[in-house]
């Protein structure tokens, strides 16, 4: 049997020649970046435009506190458990092609999201998105590897569709704020609708079809285990924390998703084309990387969820007040992303990602003080600095991942990067939204005068007991301020526990990575790789 280690990854630059006409002029390559980046655009967004909408969600369709989780994160979980899989489709099938039914379907699903009367449509929506989501960001890139021939042009492209990520992933709490001043949650949705169809119209005029005349073949299986095993662990996680091991269903579907991410795994060991190279993880250099950028969206997008409803429902600001105190988180990660390779190239890989994920553990920190009262200044530094730490971590993370696999495996190394971004912002909500979950119910106290459905209900959720409190009268108030004070315990606990996450990379990365010197001098002798 061949070494799975050799084997082309699909949707990749190694996945073999690529059969396409002749590269395009220099002003129509930049205008199928144009192209190829708004619809990245559509993914960055999609993966935080939904926060700043989460209270006007409780109120109109009283989701349980485990399914506003589920309408944040399965997008992520579903787009991480199909990349892979969605670039072999690209490869095989033409990767214009596939990129406009992933716009298809991606708006598609926006327009189902907006009309969501129920919670469970809402979510199923959200599960159509991350579909169209997987099939639009592999063939992005391929896309771009495939025009830009010129190894500086695409260098520079690769860095602009890199920034676009960043860009679309802050300004989606700031645009939603804009809308829901004005319109019903839905409308958040369809914020996407016009990128999409200037993408799609953008992809018909100047996107030239491209696939891989030797393409992978195609491993449905291996897709679904990869979904099955994370979104049934993350479904245990989510029961488990709030109904106890009793609950002997959701503890057997999370048994079934380990049992199904074993069975992945020990897939991969045997193909001879596997969907993820897992020999890669052999060097401690890029499996140091590859953690550092899934744990950088872990923290971030895990902070997103519970930041936005402090300010919605415990400061009793409005959506568009909530996007404005975003900024900082923003323009914080547009100023460091630049300023990585300057620290990269002066401190190494390692002191970078020490100094990043340390920033942003002593950001997150600053959040276990907040209350009702808390100084703007506290929140603004804390947001600034987790987007600061943050951008740093992933640009340097990304980099170090390229850096440290071999030439020929780099497709291999650049799948693993993107599933990174995606399965860390799906992690970050799943694992520090259970624990905040269970902490809101432990902490929050019998209220006097309320009892029954009215007390359960609001230990669903912050957003869920402001809906409560307003139909209870005198009695109400003292719920909400109940369900405010367990709010505020509970996330003090949770940013904590997230502020510990960052610590434990940052010394990992010190431990594990090595100093600029030695970095450079492997990486001048190897070509990249390393052992253990």
């Amino acid at each position: 049997m061949p070494s799975a280690s050799r084997a082309p990854v699909p949707g990749t630059a190694e996945g073999g020649p690529t059969a396409a006409a002749e590269a395009p002029k220099p002003v129509r390559r930049w205008l199928v970046l144009a192209v190829v980046c708004s619809g990245l655009l559509l993914v960055a967004m999609d993966a935080t435009v939904l926060n700043v909408a989460l209270p006007s969600i409780a109120h109109q369709l009283s989701p349980s506190a485990v399914q506003l989780l589920w309408i944040i994160d399965l997008y992520s979980l579903v787009v991480a458990g199909l990349l892979v899989f969605a670039g072999s489709l690209s490869d095989r099938f033409g990767r214009r092609r596939v990129f406009l039914i992933g716009l298809a379907v991606f708006g598609l699903a926006s327009v189902v999201a907006a009309m969501a009367d129920t919670t469970a449509l809402l979510i199923a929506s959200r599960a159509l998105r991350g579909i169209g989501g997987a099939l639009i960001m592999p063939a992005t890139l391929s896309v771009i590897r495939n025009v830009f021939t010129d190894a500086r042009e695409r260098g520079m492209a690769i860095a602009i569709w890199a920034s676009t990520a960043s860009v679309g992933t802050a300004a989606g709490p700031i645009l939603a704020g804009l809308l829901l001043e004005s319109f019903w949650w839905g409308s958040v949705f369809l914020l996407t609708i016009p990128p999409v169809l200037l993408a799609a119209a953008g992809a018909l005029a100047w996107v030239p079809e491209s696939r891989d005349p030797n393409p992978g073949r195609i491993d449905g299986l291996s897709a679904l285990l990869s979904i099955v095993g994370m979104v049934g662990i993350v479904y245990g996680i989510k029961e488990i924390a709030k109904h106890g091991f009793s609950d002997g269903i959701s503890v057997a579907v999370g048994v079934l998703g380990v049992v199904a991410l074993a069975v992945f795994v020990g897939r991969q060991r045997q193909l001879s084309y596997p969907m993820i190279d897992l020999e890669l993880f052999r060097s401690r250099r890029f499996t140091t990387s590859a953690l550092a950028v899934l744990l950088s969206f872990f923290g971030f997008f895990g902070l997103l969820f519970f930041i936005t409803q402090y300010f919605q429902v415990v400061r009793n600001l409005s959506p568009l007040e909530t996007g404005v105190r975003m900024l900082p988180l923003a323009i914080a990660s547009l100023i460091a992303a630049p300023l990585t390779d300057v620290f990269v190239r002066k401190y190494g890989t390692r002191l970078t990602l020490t100094g990043g994920f340390t920033v942003i553990a002593a950001s997150m920190a600053l959040f276990t003080v907040l209350d009702g009262e808390s100084s703007e200044v506290l929140s603004v530094f804390g947001l600034a600095g987790v987007g600061f730490g943050a951008a740093i971590a992933v640009t340097a993370g990304s980099q170090a991942i390229m850096v440290s696999a071999p030439m020929d495996r780099a497709g291999g190394a650049a799948a693993i990067q993107e599933t990174s971004f995606e399965l860390g912002a799906g992690l970050g909500v799943a694992l520090l939204g259970s624990l905040m979950t269970a902490l809101y119910g432990h902490y929050f106290d019998d209220v006097a005068g309320v009892s029954g459905a009215a007390l359960e209900n609001a230990r669903e959720s912050l957003p869920t007991a402001q809906e409560q409190a307003g139909r209870l009268g005198e009695a109400g108030q003292e719920l909400f301020t109940a369900a405010q004070s367990a709010f505020l315990e509970a996330l003090s606990i949770t940013v904590m526990a997230g502020a510990v996450a960052m610590l434990i990379i940052a010394v990992l990365a010190y431990l594990f990575l090595p100093n600029r010197v030695k970095e450079q001098k492997e990486l001048e002798e190897s070509g990249g790789g390393g052992g253990w």
